[in-house]
């Protein structure tokens, strides 16, 4: 299957009219004899964490006004206090390239945590797929040495550097695998002096790629910030903009119609939704399982 043919099927992956329901009922693969000896195999086999109706309400409803969306450019105004104007939504922008925004509340989750988590499942296959059972498949990491408490870096910096290479679709039908680097925040214009004077307390920057096509697929920023209970995980996906000489570029390939990009932005916002939902759901117990280590 070639990349047009591909994007051809993502706009058949969700109906038009998204539901918990349906989420839930998407198929699963089978775990090996050895993935079901491990203590955590009972994550993969629980019901997906349900995506707050208020949020499918959103997708359902369709495009948000490109002109609220925030641009790739203005990315350092997720360090400011309070919120944007779309913390969940997804569009085409007025240069082609596509939008997706999301915001998890997760209860008991602490910033730490989600450092853990980033170095923690990358390490093996039955770790990435507890995550999202319904589209995640398996995973690689181009250091696991570095990813393990030996390496003796510093947990909320030691993911930077690294390459994850995860086997993944929006549905596991359309899996594919795909190249995720993680970078400094300077790549995006933004000083870690920035972060570390806002209320972010954890966060992801990253390029992914889809090696099976060679294809940019988006940048993307995750922001973490505690909140009473638990935290406010925020995330933003410019789709279709690669990171070059150190700075954010829209890419020329592959050529996507907007109908093409709307549905790559509106499947990109529903798998954000229902990824970090469920993993919400198990982390806090997880963690605690595995004593906050990774080896």
């Amino acid at each position: 299957m070639n990349v047009l043919a591909a994007l051809k099927e993502v706009q058949t992956v969700f109906p038009e009219r998204i539901t918990n329901e349906f989420i839930n009922g998407m198929p699963r693969r089978e775990l090996t004899e050895e993935e079901r000896s491990r203590p955590y195999a009972k994550y993969y086999y629980k019901d997906m964490a349900p995506v707050p109706q208020e949020d499918l309400d959103i997708v359902n409803a369709g495009a948000v006004d490109p002109a609220r969306a925030l641009r790739i450019q203005d990315c350092a105004r997720l360090l400011d206090e309070g919120h944007l104007d779309v913390e969940t939504g997804f569009c085409v922008m007025q240069d082609g390239s596509g939008f997706a925004a999301t915001k998890v509340f997760m209860p008991d989750v602490t910033p730490e945590m989600i450092d853990w988590w980033f170095n923690w499942h990358p390490l093996e296959n039955l770790r990435y797929a507890i995550w999202c059972p319904v589209a995640h498949d398996a995973i690689s990491s181009s250091d696991p040495a570095g990813q393990l408490d030996s390496s003796g870096v510093p947990l909320h910096v030691r993911n930077i550097g690294k390459t994850h290479y995860p086997v993944e679709g929006f549905d596991l039908k359309g899996k594919q695998t795909v190249e995720i680097a993680f970078r400094k925040p300077e790549v995006l214009g933004i000083s870690q002096e920035q972060i570390d004077d806002s209320p972010v307390k954890a966060f992801v920057i990253g390029t992914c790629t889809s090696q099976t096509f060679h294809a940019p697929i988006n940048v993307l920023f995750h922001s973490v910030r505690a909140v009473p209970g638990g935290i406010e995980y925020r995330s933003r996906y410019w789709l279709k903009y690669m990171i070059q000489n150190d700075r954010p570029v829209l890419a020329k390939f592959p050529p996507l119609s907007k109908k093409q990009m709307y549905y790559m932005a509106r499947s990109n916002c529903i798998h954000s939704l229902t990824e970090y939902n469920n993993l919400a759901s198990i982390l806090p117990q997880l963690y605690r399982e595995m004593d906050g280590k990774i080896e």
